[in-house]
């Protein structure tokens, strides 16, 4: 019996992963596919969604203008991968930035904006230590932890100002060191093309392997930033025409997929 015809009932779980469509660096063996990494296991939905649009053609013999014959006008594929882990660079693709590593580093005479006993204020750099706060006369006034401000959260770089000494001259300036940390500049870059591998099995150890090359993808709906559960984080769109793959026996313009029937 030839594999094509052994039947699976697939409730499916595997690995997804994201690369970036290439077609200059990339390889038609691999859909262009370059700088691929795994989203995570912790993916609640992965779905594929095609749809055709037609018109119809009225026959003009009848009186009756029955129907003679569905056109097809275009196909297209929607693509949409709901996950609850995800790390920066899934997270900088939604928000179209990049996940950029800043190395630890310092910073001298940083100027903070006028403050009251009471304000809050932060830093330009996360994960700050190593403070000197220190104002602006000629024999410079040095802030004292504890007495002039207090750190409310080092890792987000959040001080409050307690007090001024007395006399002092603005504006205030701050030394400090910071250890490193990601960056992403939200909506600094145009949406990069990217693409889905996913190798899943069912439950009873049959496996099929999907692979979509090319796709607009972005994020769909809310994001939680606060949330009593695990925020949701879902991208999609629509898959693009792979002229390169047009004419490839095995992926066609749009999506590959191997099934394993016969496994395990």
């Amino acid at each position: 019996m030839s594999i094509a015809s052994t039947s699976l009932i697939w409730n499916g779980q595997g690995p997804v992963m994201i690369g970036t469509f290439d077609p200059v660096k990339g390889r038609p063996e691999m859909g262009y596919l370059t700088n691929i990494y795994s989203v995570g296991c912790g993916n609640r939905t992965l779905t594929a969604t095609p749809s055709r649009e037609t018109t119809t053609l009225k026959e003009s013999c009848s009186g009756q203008r029955l129907t003679l014959k569905e056109l097809e006008t275009s196909k297209s594929l929607q693509v949409s991968l709901s996950m609850v882990q995800f790390d920066a660079r899934t997270l900088a693709q939604a928000f179209f930035g990049e996940a950029v590593v800043k190395q630890a580093g310092t910073v001298t005479d940083e100027q903070l904006a006028e403050l009251k006993p009471g304000d809050y204020f932060f830093l330009k750099y996360p994960r700050s230590k190593s403070v000197v706060i220190e104002d602006s006369t000629g024999s410079p006034k040095t802030y004292v932890e504890g007495t002039h401000y207090k750190i409310s959260d080092a890792a987000h770089s959040r001080y409050q100002l307690i007090a001024h000494p007395d006399s002092h001259t603005e504006p205030l300036k701050v030394d400090y060191s910071y250890d490193g940390y990601v960056n992403i500049a939200a909506f600094s870059k145009t949406n990069v093309e990217k693409g889905l591998i996913f190798s899943g099995i069912n439950g009873d150890g049959q496996k099929v392997r999907v692979i979509i090359p090319r796709i607009s993808l972005a994020m769909s709906g809310d994001f939680g930033w606060i949330s009593d559960e695990p925020s949701e984080l879902t991208l999609g769109g629509q898959a693009l025409y792979v002229p390169e793959l047009q004419t490839d026996a095995d992926f066609g313009p749009f999506m590959r997929v191997d099934v394993m029937p016969d496994l395990p």
